[in-house]
């Protein structure tokens, strides 16, 4: 009986062990909309896919933060563009795999600069209640994601640096009679 109790103990701490592996691995927000599946038969638009695509990274790629104000209103439109434009690209399947990764880091940085608008849009604005609908701490889950894609493609971006984390917004003071 002590043995049966013993394995039974022991199955539920790996089942434990793995879900939680499990758990981990399934912790990256999801890319706003997925590439088309890979192209059975040609044409193929890889070499303008990537064209548009390299010229993106490199451009948003510069080690600087993301634009905040209303520079982030123009980068979001025009990242915006190139991904809904690329998503609906023919690629083949050998590139694939590659052109998913570089989708999903311009996912990631699109999700984020949106968020970062409405974070900033929130911060900006002169009450004395912090509603607080978008924390600044929502925004890093989207970051590490692309970071952590970023971490892959860096090796086809030698010239590339990561982008920056754009800085948190602090408080607007408020004084009660004042008019912002």
């Amino acid at each position: 009986m002590d043995r049966k109790l013993l394995l039974f103990i022991s199955g539920l701490l790996i089942v434990s062990l793995l879900s939680s592996v499990n758990a981990d691995m399934t912790t990256l927000p999801q890319v706003q909309l997925p590439l088309a599946p890979p192209a059975q038969e040609e044409p193929y638009d890889d070499d303008d896919f990537f064209e548009r695509a390299n010229t993106t990274v490199y451009r948003i790629c510069d080690g600087n933060p993301l634009p905040v104000g209303k520079m982030n209103n123009a980068f979001h439109d025009s990242l915006a563009g190139t991904y809904y434009t690329l998503i609906r690209m023919n690629i083949s399947q050998e590139q694939y795999p590659q052109a998913e990764e570089v989708i999903s880091f311009l996912s990631y940085t699109l999700t984020l600069a949106e968020k970062y608008q409405d974070y900033e849009t929130e911060q900006n604005k002169f009450s004395p209640v912090n509603i607080g609908v978008t924390p600044y701490a929502v925004l890093v889950p989207w970051y590490n994601a692309a970071a952590g894609i970023w971490k892959k493609l860096s090796k086809e971006y030698p010239d590339a640096k990561m982008y920056g984390m754009p800085a948190e917004i602090g408080p607007k003071s408020w004084i009660i009679g004042e008019i912002p």
